[in-house]
């Protein structure tokens, strides 16, 4: 689900960047498969909750996962957001360079990459560096919506 949580995002953007519509679609197309996944990693976890007694540890882990579930079906549905953004976009020329986006855009890959590797790695300094690349972000993002 992480793989295609992050591929959606990749893929949505670079259909902005290259003015790829096929790109923006596909996006749209394999949306079903993170909802789907979702919705099975949700049973799980409920099937966990109900059917073993988790020790704190566990249980941790256990809902942590369900939060990381919810997390990237929403990123699933903001790359499709900007997949469909994409679509509207491409029916007009470019009136500028994009500038700002192509390295924003490349920070939060690189956020949801590392997000994932440091709860399967267990990895707080990497968590942490997830954390000081969003105010890279939000940086980047407060001066490009200063740009309208």
């Amino acid at each position: 689900m992480g793989s295609l949580a992050e591929r959606a995002v990749h893929q949505s953007v670079h259909a902005v960047l290259e003015s790829d519509e096929q790109l923006a679609k596909r996006v749209l197309d394999e949306e079903d498969a993170i909802n789907e996944l979702q919705l099975e990693v949700d049973d799980r976890v409920v099937q966990l909750l109900a059917l073993h007694q988790l020790m704190a540890a566990d249980l941790r882990l256990v809902l942590a996962v369900s939060r990381i579930n919810n997390d990237l079906e929403r990123i699933g549905d903001q790359a499709v957001n900007i997949a469909q953004g994409a679509l509207r976009i491409l029916r007009h020329p470019r009136v500028k360079p994009y500038v700002d986006l192509p390295r924003m855009s490349e920070l939060v890959e690189e956020q949801v990459r590392n997000s994932l590797n440091a709860v399967v790695r267990r990895d707080v300094e990497l968590a942490q560096k997830v954390m000081s690349t969003d105010d890279q972000v939000d940086h980047i993002a407060t001066r490009f919506s200063g740009n309208f």
